[in-house]
């Protein structure tokens, strides 16, 4: 029974810890390995660009994992291969001018799927083997240094035969590190981490890619200086699908000390949101561009989103600067599957300037909407600042916008506030907020609809047209503090009231 007692005990004290220290990095341990050496070209690799080195390295992999392991060393040169079998215990160290990239027609097939007919993930989220690198039920795994390309061999799309269409692919992996690597190429997926533990990313560049790097259903994830551009789609994807047929929870995911720009959004939950999220970790962190939002939550496929940290964010160019979303998507094979919930968030010292147009459009109003019979929970924003373009001339009457079809700001339309529209949820906190318009807008700045508790203390806004800032409908429970219009206030319910 000690052992079992001993991860209790470590599990239990991990969790105080990360409740009092959620921005403190957790230091998760790193794989350790032998000193033996194995290198690639003793093993009849070419490193020559046009030769099919997938079978050497293999080779090399396969002997390092059957002695016990250590390192696979691929000296200077470029080395083209596809679906090469990552294995327990090996550390791949790339010189710095060593490249592996993919080479047409060097891939495997994509693996039939049970579950293909049922179509609970796209193509790329449930094929594994098309990966330039791909492991499954493995431990201690490590790449350092050096680059990995895509090459012609990797698209964003699903892959043609003999090709294809990720960099990396772990599946139920545990102690991944990834080191120093530079992508100046990646594929529909950089890195696509799928039932993974103890994972570490480190200093990693992503020049070019869809996405960069998924989390699918992982636990214990530290990624820190790393610096991802030229992403089509999300750069961090915090995530669990339905691809190995079992909801898989997420937990203690810790991202600091890093820059994105992203083609979609910067900091992402969802779209796949099988199973539940807890502990998840953002500081110090720079966006550049986000063409759908900054800061995106999304729960559409039953997930609790509980317990999730943002500190000292930066964002310019986001599209939406920030949405939360709870939707009715349920893509999951679990029975009885029920609407997920996104609750006990917390976003302090957040500035968000030069909001521009993006992939869906015009600039658009951050939203918190939770589900009618599932609202969100306790979201605070504190030190928050947002710096919106304005301008829009539409009228600032009340409409109540559809539930969304999908998970993407532009999927609700129209909003009915200019800066936050937030509706269906318990426990809201505005510590410090503050709204600015380059130009003059129209509707009013914030909208709350069916709101009970709400805090607004040294709220700050510009007025709408007609010299608004606030509209309350069936909110109840509010105390404001310091927040103009509003008088102090404790405890005021108030139904269609707009000041």
């Amino acid at each position: 029974m000690k052992p079992i007692l001993f991860c209790i005990g470590f599990a239990f004290a991990f969790s105080i810890y990360a409740a009092e220290n959620p921005f403190m990095p957790p230091n998760f341990p790193l794989p350790k390995f032998p000193d033996k050496i194995f290198n690639v070209k003793e093993f009849g690799a070419t490193g020559n660009g046009e030769t099919n080195d997938t079978s050497a390295i293999d080779s090399a992999i396969d002997k390092c994992n059957s002695s016990g392991g250590g390192t696979v060393y691929f000296p200077d040169g470029k080395y083209g291969a596809g679906s090469i079998h990552l294995k327990s215990n090996v550390r791949l160290l790339l010189e710095s001018n060593a490249v592996v990239f993919g080479l047409p027609g060097a891939f495997e097939e994509p693996e039939p799927h049970p579950l293909d007919k049922f179509k609970y993930e796209d193509f790329g989220h449930q094929h594994f083997h098309d990966s330039l690198f791909y492991g499954e039920n493995v431990t201690n795994i490590a790449i350092v240094g050096g680059k990995i390309n895509g090459g012609p061999a990797i698209g964003h799309g699903d892959p043609k035969p003999g090709n294809g269409d990720k960099l990396i692919t772990v599946v139920s992996g545990k102690n991944l590190y990834f080191q120093n690597v530079t992508h100046e190429k990646g594929g529909h997926f950089c890195y696509l981490l799928n039932d993974c533990t103890g994972i570490t990313l480190d200093g990693v560049v992503i020049k070019e890619s869809r996405d960069a790097v998924d989390l699918m259903g992982c636990s214990d994830v530290q990624i820190h200086n790393c610096n991802f551009t030229g992403c089509g789609d999300d750069t961090i994807g915090v995530k669990s699908d339905y691809a190995l047929g079992r909801r898989i929870n997420s937990a203690n995911i810790y991202v600091w000390d890093s820059y994105f720009e992203s083609g979609c959004n910067g900091l992402q939950f969802g779209s796949e949101t099988a199973g539940d999220f807890h502990n998840v970790n953002f500081w110090n962190i720079r966006i550049g561009r986000a063409m759908k939002a900054g800061i995106g939550i999304t729960s559409g496929d039953s997930a609790v989103i509980d317990g999730v940290n943002y500190s000292n964010i930066v964002i310019t160019g986001a599209a939406c600067p920030i949405y939360m979303l709870v939707w009715d998507r349920l893509r999951t094979g679990e029975p009885g599957a029920r609407i997920g919930t996104i609750k006990n968030v917390h976003l302090q010292d957040i500035t968000i300037s030069n909001c521009a147009a993006g992939r869906q459009g015009p600039v658009q109003t951050s939203v918190l909407s939770g589900w009618t019979n599932s609202p969100f929970e306790n979201i605070t924003f504190e030190n928050v600042k947002i710096i919106y373009p304005g301008g829009d001339t539409n009228s600032s009457e009340y409409f109540y916008p559809k539930n969304p079809k999908d998970y993407s700001p532009r999927s609700l339309g129209p909003r009915p506030a200019s800066a936050f529209y937030i509706r269906n949820g318990k426990g809201l906190t505005f510590k410090n907020v503050e709204f600015e318009f380059t130009t003059p807008d129209n509707r009013v700045p914030l909208v709350l609809d069916n709101v009970d508790g709400v805090t607004l203390d040294n709220f700050k806004s510009g007025k709408s047209g007609e010299g608004k800032t606030v509209r309350l409908l069936n909110v109840k429970n509010l105390n404001a503090q310091n927040s103009s219009p509003l008088a102090n206030t404790n405890s005021w319910n108030a139904d269609n009231v707009t000041e």
